[in-house]
């Protein structure tokens, strides 16, 4: 009788090590990933710039970036990398250039390999960077601050957009107050700096959904008067006639965008369950509704989606299932998706969890 307890409880003992082993085996396993096209060619410009950022949440603490044609980069954190390396860093980028970056008072943006840095230190002067990846060369440019601008206590200065091949878009605010947001054009060919008069109450927040030649559409968020609660508000202007757009009951920045050609603005909405999003068309004032019907398996933390809008168009990503992301490319106007295709983990690691899409 002893010997069955001794032999039963070795077998116990032994299954719970296993089982611990291959527990931890598969924690510290890295991640296979394969991409799968299900619709669409993944060749087209707008699918070659998408890249998946996927967290491996295991013992090693691997990044992996993959695109959807199928590379993938991974990087392995470290504690001391993660001490002495800022996740802005530029890594390819010349020395004085990033220490720019990291300076006091300078934000960054990048557009088509591009990156812009712009700030100022001490009201009276804007300084101008930006450096395009692969290249040495550095364009620096300094402009004398717009006399609004100086008016303000502390001026923070942040890059928006760049507008065809020399028009610059920055928007200035003082984060003391958060409001007298103000809208410039930097010619960057000519060296010179506009401002975009925007019929904004002095009490307004700005938030700017999307520019497209001179047809400027943006949000305020102002106090009524009296109470504690706040109004949203979308304008479209030409700078110079401003009208108020109502057709849209819900947006918000990030979430709201004007189409390629500048005639829609697109709006999206997601719910558990639920992708939605409206189409205004800003000349006949029409609105449309759209729905897409995208399975969503959120992990163990609720996470597993990501969506984005960029140059009139929804990216989107999904969880499926262990190590298994939809990813689809969606035309909002036509209700056409572009491209469908699946990144899986052929180890099928619960640990490996979707951070965003990036698009270069």
């Amino acid at each position: 009788m002893r010997k069955f307890k001794f032999v039963l409880i070795l077998a116990v003992v032994s299954f719970l090590t296993l089982g611990i082993y291959t527990l931890f085996i598969r924690s510290i396993d890295e991640s296979d990933f394969i991409v799968e096209t299900v619709k669409g060619d993944p060749k087209q410009p707008a699918v070659r710039s998408i890249q998946a950022e996927l967290i491996d949440q295991g013992l090693r603490k691997i990044d992996y970036t993959v695109g959807l044609d199928g590379r993938v980069q991974k990087t392995t954190d470290s504690l001391i990398k993660g001490l002495f390396e800022s996740p802005f860093d530029e890594k390819n980028a010349p020395d004085n250039f990033r220490r720019f970056m990291h300076s006091d008072q300078v934000n960054t943006f990048e557009q088509e390999d591009i990156t812009y840095a712009i700030g100022t230190s001490d009201n009276n002067k804007w300084e101008l960077q930006y450096w395009e990846d692969g290249k040495q060369r550095i364009v620096k440019k300094n402009f004398p601050a717009p006399v609004e601008a100086r008016k303000l206590n502390e001026a923070q200065i942040s890059p928006y957009k760049k507008i065809g091949d020399s028009l610059l878009y920055v928007i200035v605010y003082d984060p003391q107050t958060g409001v007298d947001t103000q809208l410039y054009k930097i010619d960057l060919k000519d060296d010179a700096v506009q401002k975009i008069n925007l019929p904004v109450t002095p009490k307004g927040d700005v938030s700017l959904i999307g520019i497209h030649d001179e047809t400027i559409v943006y949000s305020t968020t102002e106090r009524i008067d009296g109470t504690d609660m706040t109004e949203d508000k979308l304008y479209i202007s030409n700078g110079k006639k401003t009208q108020r757009i109502k057709g849209l009951k819900s947006f918000s920045n990030g979430e709201t965008e004007l189409s390629a050609d500048g005639s829609k603005l697109i709006a999206f909405e997601r719910e558990m369950g639920d992708f939605n999003w409206t189409v205004y068309d800003i000349k006949t004032k029409q609105v449309e509704k759209h729905s897409m019907d995208i399975p969503l398996v959120t992990d163990e933390f609720g996470l597993g989606e990501y969506t984005t809008l960029k140059d009139g168009l929804i990216y989107t990503a999904n969880r499926l299932d262990d190590g298994i992301y939809n990813v689809r490319l969606i035309d909002p106007v036509s209700d056409r998706t572009l491209y469908e295709g699946n990144i899986k983990d052929k180890l099928k690691r619960a640990e490996t969890t979707l951070n965003e899409l990036v698009l270069n």
